[in-house]
């Protein structure tokens, strides 16, 4: 390797040069670089195949030496390695999540590797750095890029579910119907176990002409626990067009989804939406939603009817290692019956970070406000749930096979309801692996 570094110095100049002394006879100038400034005249001189060589054997004795994990991540994408080069970015970025170039360079792998979802959150991560501004028009201009090159989507996530109420069922014994006391089965209480969850979502989209896409898009979750009467499943799909425009764009989507709890029919629903988003700056971005859906209950009848769904949301890259959400919603279900019949209005929050050595944290709290219009005969009043939710995602970067990571999550429900049936706590936690990170 010293022969390479050698190699290098001896490219400083296009030939040697001399410097004349008194007598006139010439003396050969000398100069002495570090290793990875060597390696930077072998990449600056198209010498690839060398600079690589030399970078290797500078990580083999100092693995984590910044420099050259950033400059073989170069080599790497100028030799069309996108896999290798992301791979080298994040393990820089496990040491330095808040480096902006960085981000930019991973972002820019992503870009030429075709996997557009991630270089669009890189880009917008760098962009939030202390960048120059052409260096940020740049980025525009790839975020423009991709809002019509993006033609697949898809995330994974599977893992072991430990479950302190894998039924949603209230921990009391005893509930009064119709005035008077009745002991609840063991069965319709609340039960603990550990079951295995999964989902996977993904879309197509493609140009059908300048500024319309076509979206079809399709997702499934489940989670199976021991015995079966437990599991449950959704299967969710949507097509339509997609309206593109330099700041904003629009779909018209066929919705529809099928539930199964305990492995048979539960509810199901189909109808249409309309969605936007709306780039406010690079930064910050707003979207919502508008639906409509005729769901129908097969447990219980009466809850079939129409349900309305709105929504709004904002998203705020606040460095190149933070982001932060809001989301608000208003929900709508005219059932059969107006003791079925309820108003639904919830609000929530989010806060991603990544951390040193790898980590990556987010913290999401939730409220709901759910009212029923009428009374339900068997308890004389009419139902008022109240329900606090809470997220906590913890993953490891540092850990990356074939692009998915190790991830634990825990959720905390507790719901509060002026009938004792339906109120609940409930402690979910999952361990796996996920590729969205």
């Amino acid at each position: 390797m010293r022969f390479l570094a050698a190699l290098a110095c001896a490219l400083l100049v296009s030939a040697p040069a001399l410097a004349q002394g008194a007598n006139g006879q010439a003396a050969t100038q000398q100069q002495t670089i570090s290793d990875v400034a060597a390696a930077q005249l072998l990449v600056a001189n198209n010498r690839l195949d060398d600079a690589r060589k030399l970078l290797e054997y500078i990580l083999s004795s100092r693995p984590e030496d910044r420099d050259a994990l950033f400059l073989l991540g170069n080599v790497a994408v100028a030799q069309n390695k996108y896999d290798e080069a992301v791979s080298l970015f994040r393990r820089l970025l496990v040491l330095e999540p808040d480096a902006e170039r960085v981000r930019l360079e991973l972002a820019r792998a992503f870009f030429l590797k075709g996997d557009y979802q991630n270089a669009d959150r890189q880009f917008r991560f760098a962009r939030a750095g202390d960048i120059p501004d052409a260096a940020k028009e740049n980025i525009d201009h790839f975020l423009g890029a991709i809002s019509r090159l993006r033609e697949w989507t898809f995330d994974f996530a599977l893992g072991l579910a430990p479950d302190t109420n894998q039924n949603a069922a209230t921990s009391a014994s005893q509930v009064q119907i119709f005035g008077l006391p009745f002991t609840l089965d063991p069965n319709a209480r609340s039960q603990s176990g550990v079951g295995l969850a999964g989902s996977a979502d993904g879309e197509w989209s493609s140009l059908v002409s300048d500024n319309i896409k076509a979206r079809i898009g399709a997702g499934i979750s489940r989670i199976e626990y021991s015995g079966g009467k437990f599991d449950d499943m959704t299967v969710s799909g949507y097509a339509g067009p997609q309206f593109l425009y330099p700041d904003w764009d629009f779909s018209l989507l066929a919705t529809g989804f099928q539930r199964w709890y305990g492995n048979k029919s539960f509810v199901s629903g189909i109808g249409g939406k309309l969605a936007g988003e709306y780039g406010i700056t690079s930064n910050l971005l707003a979207a919502g939603s508008v639906g409509i859906q005729a769901v129908t209950d097969r447990f219980t009848p009466e809850q079939s009817g129409t349900l309305y769904t709105t929504q709004a949301q904002a998203a705020y890259v606040l460095s190149p290692s933070s982001l932060a959400q809001l989301q608000l919603g208003f929900n709508r279900q005219d059932a059969k019956i107006g003791a079925y019949s309820y108003s639904g209005l919830w609000v929530s929050a989010a806060y991603q970070r990544d951390l040193p050595v790898g980590f990556s944290a987010s913290l999401q709290p939730a409220w709901f406000v759910t009212r029923y219009d009428e009374a339900l005969a068997a308890f004389g009043k009419k139902r008022a749930d109240d329900t606090l939710m809470l997220n906590l995602t913890l993953l490891n970067r540092r850990l990356d096979y074939h692009g998915f990571t190790p991830r634990f999550s825990y959720t905390f429900t507790d719901q509060h309801s002026n009938l004792a049936l339906y109120s609940y706590t409930r402690h979910q936690f999952q361990i796996g692996l996920t590729s969205q990170f």
